[in-house]
């Protein structure tokens, strides 16, 4: 689970609640990234996969309100979180009964994410992973 820390230094953004914003939380979590990279990549899929998982499972109000992105990178790893006001049970539901319908979102996560978990509460859930990064992945570590 982020550590206090980790959460003080994320950069956040707010995200409408439509499919369209799935595109802007990608870019706005990977531009601290070299483009290209490993970590590049899976971030991007990892956003698309939590935000859609977020999305699929919003309240009966899905075109309003706001998806919250937050990333930060520090320790050599990439720490996201998506949050959203959708309800514990939803998600929990995404996660045993995805069926052929559905995508296999989480299941990405699990697979590709170094570390990941949810954060449930009567407010809302978030989703949350790490990707491990090497020397070329970040901006920041380019330069040397």
């Amino acid at each position: 689970m982020p550590t206090d820390q980790a959460k003080a230094a994320m950069r956040r953004r707010r995200f409408d609640r439509r499919p369209e914003e799935v595109a802007a939380a990608r870019r706005f979590v990977v531009s601290s990234l070299v483009r290209g990279s490993e970590a590049w990549e899976t971030a991007q899929l990892l956003v698309s996969e939590t935000m859609t998982s977020s999305l699929d499972r919003s309240g009966p109000d899905s075109g309003s309100g706001t998806l919250e992105v937050g990333y930060t990178l520090g320790g050599g790893r990439l720490l996201v979180e998506v949050s959203d006001d959708g309800g514990p049970a939803r998600l929990r539901q995404r996660i045993h009964d995805a069926g052929p319908a559905k995508g296999h979102g989480l299941e990405l996560v699990q697979a590709l994410a170094s570390r990941w978990g949810v954060r449930e509460s009567s407010a809302g859930r978030t989703i949350w992973f790490e990707v491990e990064l090497t020397g070329r992945d970040s901006r920041a570590q380019k330069t040397s």
